[in-house]
């Protein structure tokens, strides 16, 4: 038979209680330990749940260029697409244009009406200083 490290200390059963008694066996705090352990995991995919719920979700409004055109040295044409999830609402969109070397040169706050389709086509023109290289849509926000 084998024996463990308690019983090979002494072979009487009044000394194996003794000691028992005295280096109780870790099941106590390996229990609890496991348990802290199946908290803190369960916590940590609560966690990571709620913040793929959140990313996963579509914003109210958000716009995409379609397309661009120079007007002229000191205007720029643009189309956008907007999709709303609440076409009731209004919305507004700041589209910008940059010159060939980046520099911001120009932007104007489109209104977006409150529609009954959730997709809408909107054309537009915006002020530059200098001729514009890119015009692009920098946001969207229901009003």
């Amino acid at each position: 038979m084998a024996r463990t490290r308690i019983q090979a200390l002494s072979d009487d059963p009044a000394d194996i209680d003794r000691i028992a008694r005295r280096y109780p066996g870790g099941a106590g705090r390996a229990a609890v330990l496991r348990l802290v352990l199946a908290v803190l995991i369960v916590v940590a995919l609560g966690w990571y749940l709620q913040v793929a719920l959140r990313n996963s979700q579509r914003p109210p409004v958000e716009a995409t260029l379609t397309a661009h055109w120079v007007v002229d040295d000191q205007r720029a044409g643009f189309t956008l697409q907007v999709a709303r999830t609440d076409p009731s609402r209004a919305a507004v969109c700041t589209v910008r244009a940059q010159a060939q070397n980046y520099e911001h040169i120009g932007d104007v706050d489109v209104p977006i009406p409150p529609s009954t389709q959730q997709v809408v086509t909107v054309d537009g023109t915006l002020r530059t200083v200098r001729r514009a290289d890119a015009v692009y849509v920098e946001g969207c926000r229901l009003t």
